[in-house]
């Protein structure tokens, strides 16, 4: 679709370490199959309904539009960009006579994606995630994060963790100054299920990240700006994406900013 421009950009990464099914490579090559991270996404995300390189008339409502993927799989045991996919978020679809609210990022959506395609390929033990996200596509999202947040409350106690979360932003933003607010901000979203606290020095390197990270082209210009320390019920690539979306929110809604923010979270006592 047009108009998507460059702040529409989305980037989505999973890191950690991935151990292949033992039957993966025969049951592939008996079924005619080479997939990698590019294919497997492009069917899950179809299957879901969310995203479709079919060409239709009108076209699909997509919720984002594939530009491209992939991912490490070295059998080293090491910590690996295991998955990432790079996507445009179009503008919703209008109908006559009704206008849509901007919808919410599609971060969860994405990571499920890749998750399920990591788990096709064989055993994932995630270590952390990066997104870049275009806060100008950012619809307002506390009333979905407020009943995300009690979904997240029914979790082992014994599976607690805590994170390591940065913010990175355009230097012209001055974000650094409000950590107090962007804090709070994030607290109000997670109705009282995840506990956030302001991490020095704002440079801090959240743990569990591959580098160099996919997007770092799309990310050029932005700076570390703030990082915290976030306590969570379980980890998860679903807790994962619900401590993006809610820091994503935070800075939109306390900065009013249109452009891009990476936003990366690693699990304290990962090794990359």
């Amino acid at each position: 679709m047009s108009g998507n421009g460059p702040d529409a950009t989305l980037v989505v990464g999973l890191h950690g370490v991935l151990d292949r099914h033992p039957w993966i490579d025969r049951v592939g090559a008996g079924a005619g199959l080479d997939e990698d991270v590019f294919g497997l996404a492009v069917k899950r995300a179809a299957a879901y309904a969310w995203s479709s390189t079919a060409l239709t008339d009108p076209p699909a409502d997509n919720l984002w539009d594939h530009h491209d993927a992939d991912g490490d799989w070295t059998p080293d045991g090491r910590v690996r960009q295991l998955a990432w996919l790079h996507a445009s978020l179009p503008r919703p679809l209008n109908l006559p006579g009704h206008k849509r609210r901007a919808r919410r990022l599609p971060v969860l959506p994405v990571v499920t994606v890749l998750a399920d395609a990591l788990r096709r390929i064989g055993t994932v033990r995630l270590t952390g995630t990066h997104a870049l996200v275009p806060l100008h596509r950012a619809g307002d999202a506390r009333i979905e994060l407020a009943e995300v947040a009690d979904w997240f409350a029914l979790a082992d106690p014994a599976a607690a963790a805590s994170l390591t979360v940065t913010v990175s932003a355009p230097p012209s933003v001055r974000l650094a100054a409000r950590a107090a607010e962007v804090c709070a901000a994030a607290r109000e979203r997670t109705y009282r299920r995840m506990a956030v606290t302001v991490r020095k020095p704002a440079g801090v390197t959240a743990p569990g990240l591959a580098r160099p990270l996919a997007g770092t082209v799309q990310a050029e210009g932005l700076r570390p700006a703030l990082a915290f320390r976030c306590d969570v019920p379980e980890w998860s690539t679903d807790v994962a994406a619900w401590t993006t979306e809610v820091f994503a929110d935070a800075v939109r809604a306390v900065t009013g900013l249109s452009g891009p923010v990476l936003v990366t979270v690693g699990h304290n006592g990962s090794e990359a």
